[in-house]
C-alpha cells in the first residue's frame, strides 16, 4: 500500500512539474512529421491573445485616428515584449533566425529541428499555447489571361457597369475620386513604373516586401498589378483614380507563406519605411484588398484581421475560384471580412467563382463584382496592359467602391460600408437557378435533357417530384436560391458604386 502511494506521489509531480505536457502544444501534424534530418519553419503562438487589447483600444475614444493608431501599435508592442520575452532570449542565445510579430503576438521561427521545438515547448510551455508548421496559402489565380491587350479609349466594363462614372460626378468629379484615401493590396506587388500607376503611388511608407525588403515597388507576376489597377489606376481600369495606392508582396509567386501575409498584415496596422525601419502609424491604409486564399474555415489569419478591424483598416477578400459548388467559399474571405464573388459582362455568376455557405453555415459571399475577363495594368512593361479572369478581379471593384465612399466619409465604419454596398447593390441579375445547398448537382442532371430548362420550371419540377416519407433530424439546409437575395451565389447582389455613394448618410459613424 505504501509503495502504491508513493507511486502516486511521484505520478503528481511528474504532471505538475513545468513541461510536463509539453508535447500537446506541438501540433499533430508537426508531430507526425517529425523527422531528425530535416528542419521546419513553425509559429509559436503566445498564451495570452491580443483580445484585450484590441477591446480596450476598440472602447477608448480618440482625438483622431493616427492617435488611436499610435495607441494600438505601442499596447501591441507592450503586450509582445512582455510575453514572447523568455522564448525571444533562447532563439537569441541560439543564434536561430526568427521574427517576433506584434501585431498577433506570435513568433515565426525558420530552419528548427523537432528537438529544438521540444525544448522550446518544455521550457516555456507556460507562455504559449502552440507551435505549428507555417501554412502556406495560394494566390487564387486567375482562370484565363489574355496579354498584350490593347486599351480602349473608355471605361473598362467593370468600372461601367458598377456606374462609378456616375458616383464620381456624386463625389465632384473624376479628380475627388479617391482623394484623400490610401487603399493597399497584400498580393505579388505592384510594377510601380506603369503608366496608369506612377502618379498616384503613396511613397515613403507604402511598399513593404517582407522577403528581400527591394526598396521599390516591383512585381514578378503581374497579378498585383492588375488588382491595385482596377481599385485605383489611371486611364480609365480604376474604380477609385484619385485614390492613393500602397502594396505590400504577400505572395512571391503562386505560393504565399503564412510569415510574409503577416508580415504584411503587420505592415499596414503600422507601416515602415521599405526597409522595415521608422515606423509611422499616421500612414496606415484605410482599406485592404486581398486576392489570396485557401481551405476552409481557417482562422490563423484571424489575428490580423482583428487588428485592421481595431486600426480601421476595412479588409476585402476574393471569395475563391472553387466554383461553382455550393460551400466552397475559401478562406479567409468566409471570415470576419467583406467576401467578393465574381460576376460576367452580363450579370451572370462566373461559373469559377466559389459559392457560400462558409463552414459554419454563415452566408457567403457578401457581394459580387465584375470578375471575368477584366482588363488592368500588368507587370510586362510600362504601357502593357491584360485581360484577367477571376475573383480576384471582383474583389477590387469592390475596394474601389469602398474608396470612393470614404471620399466623402473617411471615418467610415467596416460595418457601415458593407452595409452600403450590400443594401445598394443590383439585383437584376440573370439567374442560374442554382440553389444552396443540396440541389445544384439534380438541377445540372435535369438541365443536361433541357438546356432551355428555367429556374421556376427546375424548382417546380424538384417540389412536385420530392420523397416526403423522409425521418427528419432537425437539420435544414440553406436551400436559398439564387433569384432570392442575400443567397450564396451573388451574395447581397453585384454592386452598384453610384447607388451606394448616393445613398450614403453624411457624418460621423464611428
Amino acid at each position: 500500500m505504501l509503495k502504491y502511494f508513493a507511486f502516486l506521489l511521484v505520478l503528481h509531480a511528474a504532471l505538475a512539474a513545468p513541461g510536463a505536457d509539453y508535447q500537446s502544444i506541438i501540433s499533430p501534424k508537426l508531430r507526425n512529421r517529425n523527422a531528425d534530418d530535416r528542419t521546419y519553419n513553425v509559429f509559436i503562438t503566445m498564451e495570452e491573445t491580443t483580445s484585450q487589447v484590441l477591446e480596450t483600444i476598440t472602447s477608448t475614444p480618440y482625438v483622431d485616428r493616427a492617435t488611436k493608431l499610435n495607441s494600438l501599435y505601442d499596447a501591441l508592442k507592450s503586450l509582445a515584449n512582455r510575453t514572447q520575452g523568455p522564448v525571444l532570449s533562447y532563439l537569441e542565445s541560439r543564434n536561430i533566425e526568427h521574427t517576433s510579430f506584434w501585431v498577433n503576438n506570435q513568433i515565426y521561427v525558420k530552419n528548427i529541428n523537432f528537438t529544438t521545438i521540444e525544448d522550446i515547448a518544455f521550457r516555456y510551455i507556460e507562455y504559449m499555447t502552440e507551435i505549428n508548421e507555417e501554412y502556406v496559402a495560394n494566390l487564387i489565380a486567375p482562370v484565363s489571361v489574355k496579354t498584350n491587350v490593347t486599351l480602349a479609349d473608355e471605361l473598362q466594363w467593370g468600372v461601367a457597369k458598377i456606374q462609378a462614372d456616375r458616383a464620381w460626378e456624386v463625389i465632384g468629379g473624376l479628380q475627388k475620386a479617391g482623394e484623400g484615401v490610401i487603399i493597399a493590396t497584400v498580393d505579388t506587388g505592384v510594377r510601380g513604373s506603369h503608366e496608369a500607376l506612377k502618379d498616384n503611388f503613396v511613397g515613403d511608407y507604402g511598399w513593404f516586401d517582407p522577403s528581400t525588403r527591394d526598396p521599390t515597388p516591383t512585381d514578378n507576376n503581374g497579378h498585383g498589378t492588375h488588382t491595385t489597377g482596377t481599385i485605383a489606376g489611371q486611364k480609365g481600369i480604376g474604380v477609385a483614380p484619385a485614390a492613393k495606392w500602397a502594396a505590400c508582396r504577400g505572395c512571391a509567386g503562386f505560393f504565399c507563406g503564412q510569415s510574409d501575409l503577416i508580415a504584411c498584415g503587420q505592415f499596414f496596422v503600422c507601416p515602415t519605411l521599405a526597409d522595415g525601419t521608422s515606423p509611422d502609424c499616421s500612414k496606415a491604409p484605410n482599406l485592404v484588398s486581398n486576392s489570396w486564399g485557401g481551405g476552409r474555415g481557417n482562422t490563423w489569419f484571424n489575428g490580423v484581421i482583428e487588428a485592421w478591424h481595431t486600426a480601421e483598416i476595412i479588409p476585402l477578400f476574393s471569395i475563391g475560384n472553387s466554383g461553382p459548388s455550393c460551400s466552397t467559399a475559401n478562406s479567409p474571405g468566409d471570415q470576419n471580412v467583406i467576401g467578393v464573388g465574381s460576376t460576367t459582362i452580363d450579370d451572370q455568376i462566373s461559373y469559377f467563382s466559389s459559392v457560400g455557405p462558409a463552414s459554419d453555415g454563415s452566408m457567403k459571399p457578401e457581394i459580387s463584382a465584375p470578375g471575368s475577363e477584366v482588363t488592368s495594368a500588368y507587370h510586362t512593361a510600362d504601357d502593357a496592359y491584360a485581360s484577367l479572369s477571376g475573383t480576384s478581379m471582383a474583389c477590387p471593384h469592390a475596394a474601389g467602391t469602398i474608396a470612393l465612399l470614404q471620399t466623402r466619409q473617411p471615418e467610415l465604419t467596416y460595418a457601415k460600408a458593407k452595409d452600403l454596398l450590400q443594401n445598394h447593390s443590383d439585383r437584376d441579375l440573370t439567374f442560374t437557378g442554382r440553389v444552396c445547398d443540396g440541389v445544384a448537382g439534380t438541377i445540372a442532371l435535369l438541365q443536361t435533357r433541357n438546356k432551355q430548362l428555367k429556374y421556376e420550371d427546375a424548382k417546380k419540377l424538384l417540389q412536385n417530384n420530392a420523397d416526403r416519407e423522409l425521418e427528419f433530424s432537425g437539420t435544414v439546409c440553406s436551400g436559398v436560391g439564387d433569384d432570392e437575395f442575400p443567397n450564396h451565389v451573388f451574395g447581397h447582389g453585384r454592386i452598384n458604386a453610384f447607388r451606394s455613394v448616393q445613398q450614403q448618410t453624411l457624418g460621423k459613424s464611428r
